[in-house]
């Protein structure tokens, strides 16, 4: 009989959950905006992005550019130049 219970806590053991992360991450065709404040300027072909928490976020930019932009470059500011080339917090 004890071995029955333990086969069973083994059995138990084995399973793993398949996701308890509640937050979905969205597909990639999904048409979301862009997260973060930006400002684009289409003669430079340049996304000028405002990122108030630093890193780990800046990290997002690079993925968020190939779906929203691809062709442009993606250039992180402080919130003073950001101001300065017209982007609005």
């Amino acid at each position: 009989m004890e071995i029955t219970n333990s086969y069973k806590s083994l059995n138990l053991m084995d399973k793993k959950k398949i996701s308890s992360n509640p937050r979905k991450f969205r597909t990639l065709k999904n048409n979301s905006t862009f997260r973060f404040p930006h400002v684009v300027i289409e003669d430079k072909k340049e996304v000028w992005v405002y990122v108030a928490s630093g890193f780990p976020s800046t990290l997002a930019v690079s993925p968020l550019m190939k779906i929203h932009y691809p062709g442009y470059r993606s250039c992180l500011c402080n919130k003073e130049t950001f101001i300065r080339i017209g982007g609005k917090l």
